[in-house]
């Protein structure tokens, strides 16, 4: 029996897009249907997509890229391609579609939930954590943790020890277990710091966040995030289970046909627990300018430095702050806002880059993808096809 195609690409042009999945027996890239105006001299758009086409096209030749990339600029899709397999054992393709575990870009939608729960009235960002985890989630406070404060777990400057970095995290990932269990594992580790003298990340503090949001609502964390944000957004790909995503998604890899252990998404909660697709992502980062998700202000602060990064940057990656679950620096002198995602068998990254209205998603089932650096290369071309063609 013929293999499927391993690489499907889906490139459009403008607002002309036509998906076509190639049948079973044909070459290992194809192409969808492009529909274009015929100009005298070629255009910047175009060129644009053909070169992030082939640029992908080279990684996944390389088995570097296994997932689904989509970059968009105001609107219009330059390129929207999928690679590699979803699930290699039942020898389901990788689609544009596809949904993926997004690791830490979890960390932007807890944020926001917290921030829209501020402005209600619900809590303030400058409280102590302590109150609003007694006593369903710990009996009483250490006392390391009393000054912690709901702004230091959203922007690492806590001290609280990453979770993930504890011995036997990774053992346990494939076991569920409950946001109490998960919070004692870390609640009498000694702090990295004083709280609010440092940075250092943590997903612990999400962690923290999640029961927070759990508290004061009285409702499950991936209830209130699909009132908070995917239904007011339409992102019908997009939630967060205890366990598995929904039937389809992609099963992670440690590296390209070396399958990762699954995870159990009580594990992960809401620190890196969603799962989601692309499109779904490039909705979320398009809502903030036309204010769908919260008012201006909120937006604002959403993105507003909180904590300077280390010399070496924020994950040592690019980076001059933290905001409230992203990385906030400069592309080629243009704003950037960015996040980074990695948990056993995937990776992720989203950027959004406002004033130009380009948002760049690449998620993968592979773990040892550079999700970020393909990001930023994408980026890199999208906002010199937009200089050229808005000349």
């Amino acid at each position: 029996m013929p293999k499927r195609s391993n690489i499907v690409w889906f490139l459009a042009i403008g607002a002309a897009l036509t998906g076509v999945t190639m049948p079973m027996g044909t070459p290992a890239i194809a192409v969808s249907a492009v529909t274009t105006h015929p100009t005298q001299k070629s255009d910047p758009l175009s060129d644009t997509a053909a070169a992030m086409r082939a640029y992908l096209q080279d990684l996944a030749a390389k088995k570097q890229f296994t997932g689904t990339a989509l970059v968009v600029r105001r609107g219009e899709v330059l390129v929207r391609a999928a690679a590699g397999a979803a699930d290699a054992e039942k020898h389901i393709p990788n689609r544009p579609d596809t949904v993926f575990r997004i690791a830490s870009v979890t960390k932007q939608f807890t944020s926001m939930i917290v921030l829209k729960l501020r402005d209600r009235g619900l809590l303030d960002l400058d409280d102590q954590v302590c109150p609003y985890l007694i006593p369903a989630y710990i009996r009483t406070c250490p006392q390391a943790w009393r000054p912690i404060t709901i702004r230091e777990i959203l922007t690492h400057t806590s001290g609280i020890p990453d979770i993930q970095q504890l011995p036997g995290f990774y053992a346990k990932l494939s076991q569920p277990t409950t946001t109490r269990k998960l919070i004692q594992r870390f609640v009498n580790k000694p702090l990295d710091f004083k709280p609010g003298t440092s940075w250092k990340y943590s997903n612990s503090g999400y962690i923290l966040a999640g029961a927070i949001i759990q508290a004061v609502t009285r409702k499950p964390y991936g209830t209130v995030l699909h009132e908070e944000i995917t239904g007011p957004l339409s992102l019908r790909h997009t939630g967060y289970s205890r366990g598995n995503p929904p039937a389809g998604y992609a099963k992670g890899n440690c590296t390209v046909g070396s399958p990762a252990a699954p995870i159990n998404g009580s594990q992960a909660f809401s620190a890196t627990g969603i799962y989601a697709n692309a499109d779904d992502i490039v909705r979320w980062d398009r809502s903030f300018g036309a204010h769908l998700v919260a008012p201006p202000a909120t937006v604002k602060q959403a993105f507003t430095p909180q904590a300077p990064c280390p010399s070496s940057g924020c994950l040592n990656l690019p980076s001059s702050a933290y905001a409230f679950g992203w990385l906030v620096d400069r592309l080629h002198g243009h704003r950037l806002r960015y996040h980074p995602g990695l948990l056993q068998g995937y990776a992720a990254s989203n950027m959004y880059l406002p004033d130009d209205d380009i948002a760049v998603v690449v998620l993968s089932n592979v773990e040892d993808t550079d999700t970020n650096g393909i990001a930023r290369h994408l980026a890199t071309m999208a906002l010199k096809s937009a200089s050229a063609h808005d000349r």
